[in-house]
């Protein structure tokens, strides 16, 4: 450790790490530089702006098993006007860490040997440097710092930069400050995976807001964070300020007209068991076939950072920021069909320019009216997933959740919401999945019938030719009294008609029946009617085998119709004794062929399974035709079709 005397203020200046290039005095704020022989007074950096970060100096924690201790930071303005930390991190290993803060997140990079990167005057938003996607290009300014840092500090001064983030938080920056671009990698990191959770790091802060007053009407600004926001607007006038470290300056009276939030500012809700305060309203549009309006709502809470609120046609949604590297983006620079997040496909459903038309309450960037961004938006509901494009600098993606209405109300505690009466971009249908649903039910009916086919397997209980040429060789009490009854309906006409019984037979019950009628006939028919009986109980089933078969020759070519074989199926009969009546019908001109009679129980029909299918497939359809109508409403508010072609719009935007 070597102690100094500050060159300008002569206190005591102490140098703990022998890495270090400068260390900025707390008296009076001088960055001393160390050399070989002397130290050097660089300048005056400003007072340090309180971030409310957890991070301070002297804080020791611990990263992928190496043990570290914060020595110092600088305080960045970035060109947009926001403010930004980078805390720097002597390791036990020798190396020097990068702990850079920003909007609640935490990225730790290392200097990193890279040959062959981009000039800035080359490097683009949305190229690629391996697998990490360029997602911002700017200039930064140096305003502030305290500690020991490990590169040479100049108060005021300015330097280039690209920020890119790669899959699974993954991120790097190229520093273009020196001739050899440096190049920082590393990844998104929480204060957990830095050994910082619990005692060791400063309590966040509370849900608080901060009570100013405007500087044009005297009115009240209630500011949610008073330590990240860049503006403020007036709810009442609609003056704007800017908020320079921690001061308020009046900049102009907008004289805006608008429409006023239904959600307050300043109110607080509960979402996924993250507690928000509402900090800003603003208004945007687009211009297509003609000019469409939504509101967002600015979120925050110091732990998570910032989160959007959108309604867009009573239509209401939760957006979270996402990391350039975790999209699947074949043209960041542009609106591809398609873009992927977490394995889920999004479609594009808008390209066009946002612009701001109406703000109140304050924001983390210097938001203006007429702003503009190209935003692109896709849709893979209940979630959507958006890209918006600032000019050559930035990419910001961000992922939607659809929220109900009713969750909405419940959340702030609001009543009286206005409910939708379109269908929106991220509206998941309600009425399920009709394929799905009908595939389940499909394969559900599938395994019944296998288990029907298996555990019911058809028995035969008859095998009998019948000849009604030849009188009955046997007859019963019951088959007497039929006999005599049909003989005596046929007196007095020639032999056309017989009645024979088959053998007794035995039904094991509850199965249903299949009998089989088989005649040789040729150009002949003969028609069979028949009835399964139990003498005992007097249970009758009748049933009918029409039975015939023509063929020929017309003009040469051969015909034929009819079957020489038929079969019906008979309902389930009661376990018992059964024997089948048999009155056969033939042309009286020839002689009947003979019949073969086969009766079997157990027998599978198909014809049950597929008017089954039938029957649930007709619901399906429906449910289908209604799920396609209000899909196809969905898309009536698309630019874009359902498959991704653009529609033809009106005029460009104004």
């Amino acid at each position: 450790m070597a102690i100094v005397n500050c060159p300008s203020c002569g206190a005591p200046v102490e140098f703990k790490i022998g890495g270090s290039i400068v260390t900025i005095c707390d008296y009076c704020r001088t960055v001393v530089a160390r050399s070989d022989r002397n130290v050097e007074d660089l300048g005056k950096v400003a007072a340090i702006i309180d971030t409310g970060s957890p991070l301070r100096r002297d804080l020791a924690g611990r990263y992928q098993n190496v043990g570290f201790r914060i020595t110092g930071r600088t305080q960045m303005r970035h060109q947009a006007g926001g403010v930004w930390d980078e805390w720097y991190a002597a390791f036990d290993d020798g190396r020097w860490g990068w702990l850079a803060e920003a909007a609640g997140k935490f990225y730790v990079t290392f200097t990193t040997k890279t040959t062959g990167l981009p000039p800035f005057d080359v490097i683009q938003i949305g190229g690629r440097i391996g697998d990490l996607v360029v997602s911002e290009v700017g200039t930064a300014t140096l305003i502030s710092g305290e500690g020991e840092i490990p590169w040479r500090v100049e108060p005021g001064s300015t330097y280039d930069y690209a920020d890119l983030s790669g899959p699974h938080g993954k991120f790097a920056t190229i520093d273009y400050s020196e001739d050899e671009p440096l190049f920082f990698a590393g990844r998104e990191t929480n204060l957990k995976e830095l050994g910082l959770a619990g005692e060791m790091a400063a309590p966040g802060k509370r849900i608080k807001g901060e009570r100013l007053t405007c500087s044009n009407c005297g009115g009240p600004l209630n500011l949610v964070a008073p330590d990240q926001a860049q503006r403020i607007i007036c709810p009442n006038c609609g003056g704007v300020h800017d908020i320079e470290e921690g001061n308020l300056r009046y900049l102009e009276a907008l004289r805006q007209k608008g429409p006023q939030p239904k959600v307050p500012l300043a109110s607080k809700g509960i979402i996924d068991n993250v507690e928000y305060m509402v900090a800003g309203f603003m208004q945007r549009s687009v211009k297509t076939d003609q000019r469409y309006y939504w509101t967002e709502y600015l979120l925050f809470n110091p732990k998570v950072g910032y989160r959007w609120l959108v309604e867009s046609d009573h239509h209401w949604s939760f957006v979270t920021p996402v990391n350039a590297g975790d999209v699947v983006d074949s043209d960041p620079r542009g609106a591809p069909r398609t873009m992927s997040h977490e394995g889920r496909t999004y479609r594009i459903f808008g390209n066009a320019d946002a612009r701001v038309e109406f703000v109140l309450g304050e924001f983390y960037w210097r938001v203006e009216r007429g702003e503009k961004v190209r935003a692109v938006d896709y849709t893979s509901p209940p979630f959507g997933l958006s890209k918006e494009i600032s000019g050559d600098s930035e990419i910001n993606y961000s992922h939607g959740r659809y929220m109900q209405v009713d969750e909405v109300e419940k959340v702030f505690g609001l009543k009286g919401l206005q409910r939708p009466t379109t269908v929106g971009m991220m509206q998941p249908y309600t009425g399920g999945n009709p394929a799905k649903q009908w595939a389940f039910f499909m394969m559900a009916l599938i395994v019944v019938a296998m288990f029907l086919a298996v555990t019911r397997s058809r028995r035969e209980v008859l095998n009998e030719s019948i000849d009604f040429s030849a009188p009955p060789a046997t007859s019963t009490e019951w088959g007497d009294a039929t006999q005599t009854q049909t003989d005596t309906a046929l007196q007095g006409k020639p032999e056309s008609s017989r009645v024979i019984f088959t053998k007794p037979f035995t039904l094991s019950g509850n199965r249903n029946l299949e009998v089989e009628g088989y005649a040789d006939v040729h150009n002949n028919w003969i028609y069979v009617a028949g009835d399964i009986g139990d003498e005992k109980s007097g249970l009758l089933e009748p049933f009918d085998l029409p039975i015939e078969y023509y063929e020929g020759y017309d003009d040469g070519e051969h015909w034929s119709e009819g079957s020489r074989s038929q079969r019906v199926f008979l309902s389930a009969m009661p376990a018992g004794t059964y024997q089948m009546r048999l009155e056969g019908q033939w042309d009286e001109k020839s002689t009947p062929a003979p019949v073969h009679i086969v009766v079997r129980e157990g027998v599978f029909r198909w014809s049950h399974f597929f008017l089954v299918f039938v029957l649930l497939t007709i619901p399906a359809l429906w449910a289908g035709m209604k799920r396609a109508s209000f899909e196809g409403s969905r898309w009536n508010e698309s630019q874009y079709s359902a498959v991704g072609t653009e529609k033809e719009s009106g005029d460009d935007d104004e």
